[in-house]
């Protein structure tokens, strides 16, 4: 069986997302010890799968 050995990360919310040449990038973070948020990840998605990868969150179900 393969091993799957992608990254996990927590986060507490979105800090920043842009979009430059056709690509999002959303800048997630995470709250630190002290309540700041501290910068955790960045997701970058090709504008051609934004709506693909929006419907697929929003269709999420408790």
């Amino acid at each position: 069986m393969a091993q799957n050995n992608a990254p996990t990360f927590m986060v507490d919310g979105i800090r920043t997302i842009a979009i430059h040449n056709d690509v999002v990038r959303v800048q997630f973070h995470e709250l630190d010890q002290d309540g700041k948020p501290a910068d955790v990840v960045k997701l970058m998605i090709p504008m051609r799968q934004l709506q693909q990868i929006a419907d697929a969150l929003k269709n999420i179900k408790r």
